[in-house]
């Protein structure tokens, strides 16, 4: 169809323009791998023998082993009998979600890109840069198990475009039961009530997760510039609003936008959640490193 065609070639695009991102950034890939490297996350071998599926070397069986750690077939190729070690791994995985519901779509002359293509952008720029440093990644919502290196990457692209093209890819994240311990970045604008907000953070932090928000705004929706006669349709409401005088109502609009960032805020804090803010007339780079210091503070890496 081609309205499936459009959502692959916009993937594809965003895509490429995310691997350019991370080209471009050559020091986070150094950061992610000392991240992998030095702290407990993600399918990394620790070279030293735990719970795993990565394997690390053979030994020989000795008092205290059990008879399921032989491995048989090397055991035959001997005149000793060997038990099979792996790695200890740490098994913590990144989740990912994008707000994709109508709202999403919005881009004033002001924006360099519409919410919905920014928050796609940098989801695909996280994703390539810690799958690339071997970390596993997954789409919240998603068929399959979180995956990381180059196929992975492929997959979690794939993946988006399946939601773009899906009936279902509204504004609001699932509620899937998570690993306790597992990450969790969500991008979008955060508008809905704060309840609503506050009820989907509760149910993750509940089971553990440690999450991260993302809220992505336009710049006309952070200063309100509107004067004159506006009419503003909401794609999800069926009633416009209009103003005769918009510049009358700049000041309350703001003081309501700061009053439930603010809130947003508390709800983040007392789910020991980060929270961070990004304008759609600002470099995609700029989120992705404040986005990286919540990460990497969380990490103790040094950044």
């Amino acid at each position: 169809m081609p309205a499936a065609a459009a959502q692959l070639a916009r993937i594809a695009s965003l895509r490429a323009q995310a691997e350019a991102l991370c080209a471009a950034l050559p020091p986070w890939m150094v950061k992610a791998d000392r991240v992998a490297n030095t702290v407990a996350h993600g399918a990394h071998g620790r070279r030293r023998v735990g719970l795993g599926e990565a394997f690390w070397q053979f030994r020989r069986y000795g008092p205290g082993d059990s008879t399921r750690a032989i491995d048989w077939r090397q055991s035959a190729r001997n005149s000793h009998l060997f038990v099979r070690e792996t790695e200890w791994e740490a098994a913590e995985t990144l989740w990912c979600w994008c707000d994709l519901g109508p709202g999403m779509g919005y881009r004033s002359q002001f924006a360099g890109a519409s919410k919905a293509d920014r928050a796609l952008l940098l989801c695909l720029s996280v994703a390539g840069l810690l799958m690339g440093a071997g970390e596993r990644v997954g789409l919240l919502g998603a068929e399959g198990p979180p995956r990381a290196g180059q196929s992975g990457f492929s997959r979690f692209a794939e993946a988006l475009a399946d939601r773009l093209m899906s009936a279902d890819a509204g504004a609001t994240p699932p509620s899937r039961p998570l690993a306790r311990h597992s990450k969790l970045l969500l991008f979008g604008d955060f508008l809905a009530p704060l309840e609503q907000i506050a009820t989907l953070i509760r149910y993750y932090a509940d089971q553990g997760v440690q999450g991260y928000l993302m809220q992505i705004l336009d710049p006309a929706e952070e200063d309100f510039p509107f004067t004159g006669r506006v009419v503003f349709h909401d794609g999800s409401a069926a009633d416009d609003i209009a103003f005769g005088r918009a510049q009358s109502v700049r000041l309350g609009y703001r003081e309501k936008l700061d009053s439930h960032r603010a809130g947003l805020q508390t709800i983040c804090q007392d789910a020991g959640w980060r929270l961070t803010f990004h304008r759609t007339d600002q470099t995609p780079q700029l989120a992705l490193l404040g986005l990286y210091r919540c990460l990497a503070e969380d990490m103790k890496v040094s950044v």
